[in-house]
């Protein structure tokens, strides 16, 4: 069978597919009108250089651009970042957020992010930047990421996910509603950019920096942590190979601590309040891409929330043990693979589950695809 990274034209076509119902589902602004119009000179640059890098450069230009637009045309649909910016005052107040309470669009609602939020935002809170707008500016980084972390392969095979991270719609749109999700998938794949070229090269420097990336990506947000069941385990097993492994947990563990610990031990009640709030979500309706919506409309049939948390509940753990079973703990696909599956199964099971929910999952399935593809590391 030919590798991937050989057949060029396959990679270029089931780009240029994507890219175009992407394109169309864009709508009928100027820049995907004109997308859509450099089509065809792609496709006569391709056959006449045989190269797959100005296509690259292409889904880039649109990737970066595209978020850069969906700024101007949207606004604060999420009040996630508007929470943020409250919670950022409280804590210049010298206040532990976790005490606090805001009114959000469910109501009063306590500190539901990490601690790491707050930090990350402090700048642009600082300069009077909107947060909406520096969150535009970090998702136009996450196309690029991802690309970075492609070439790591040496291949092209990537470019159609790369089309998927950096056209689909809902991903553009999020980019600039108000939510966080963009920057957490940027500082995710930035620690995973170091750690595969640390393994890669055995550099200890990009090791222990990818260690302290991901410890600030599992403070920011929550779902890290359905590749940190799998992810570090894969890294204690890496170091019976390579001594360095163990000093990872030590910058990992640290760099959360350091973030973290301050407002924990301050308000330890308000830290698990926060925590069941967001497990829980007793004010949120049953809404989005989960099962409980299709039994509600399609057969009536609507349980409690306390029963659909535990049905969310065995059923997560319950994936995440039999991956863990059956894993080798000797390729980091496998890692990749294991977050996906049981966080898929806890959005599903979920009953408030929205595209922001999903931008996370897009990019780690890509990460799935280039890992399992390879399979160097």
């Amino acid at each position: 069978m030919k590798k991937a990274k050989d057949n060029l034209a396959s990679i270029f076509w089931a780009t240029i597919a994507v890219v175009f119902v992407q394109l169309v589902h864009n709508g009928r602004e100027p820049l995907y009108l004109i997308a859509l119009t450099a089509i065809p000179l792609l496709v006569g640059l391709f056959y006449f250089k045989r190269s797959l890098l100005p296509l690259a450069i292409y889904l880039l230009l649109i990737g970066i651009l595209g978020r850069y637009t969906r700024y101007f045309r949207q606004n604060y649909a999420s009040d996630t970042l508007l929470a943020t910016r409250d919670y950022i005052g409280y804590m210049l107040a010298g206040k532990n957020v976790y005490k606090e309470l805001i009114m959000t669009n469910f109501g009063l609602t306590p500190f539901s992010y990490l601690p790491a939020s707050l930090f990350w935002y402090l700048p642009a809170y600082i300069l009077t930047i909107d947060l909406r707008f520096f969150e535009m500016l970090i998702a136009t980084l996450v196309p690029i990421a991802f690309y970075i972390y492609g070439r790591l392969t040496k291949t092209w095979f990537f470019l159609p996910l790369l089309a998927i991270v950096a056209t689909t719609p809902f991903l553009l749109d999020l980019s600039a509603d108000g939510s966080n999700d963009n920057s957490g998938t940027f500082l995710l794949l930035v620690a995973l950019i170091f750690f595969r070229l640390a393994v890669k090269k055995k550099n200890i420097r990009q090791f222990y920096i990818s260690a302290v990336l991901l410890a600030v990506s599992a403070a920011f947000k929550h779902y890290v942590f359905f590749l940190l069941t799998f992810f570090l385990p894969y890294v204690f097993m890496l170091g019976k190979s390579w001594h360095a492994s163990r000093r990872f947990f030590l910058f990992f563990f640290g760099t959360i601590g350091l973030i973290s610990l301050p407002f924990i031990f301050g308000a330890p009640t308000g830290f698990l309040r926060a925590l069941s709030y967001v497990e829980l979500r007793p004010t949120y309706p049953i809404w989005g891409w989960n099962i409980w919506a299709a039994l509600r409309d399609g057969f009536g049939i609507i349980l409690s929330v306390q029963s659909m948390w535990i049905v969310r509940l065995v059923g997560t753990i319950g994936t995440a043990l039999v991956i863990l079973k059956v894993m080798s703990f000797r390729r980091l696909w496998e890692t990749y693979l294991g977050a996906v599956m049981t966080m898929l199964v806890y959005l599903v099971l979920s009953w408030w589950t929205t595209y922001a929910h999903f931008t996370f999952l897009v990019p780690l399935i890509g990460l799935l695809a280039i890992e399992h593809a390879d399979d160097l590391v």
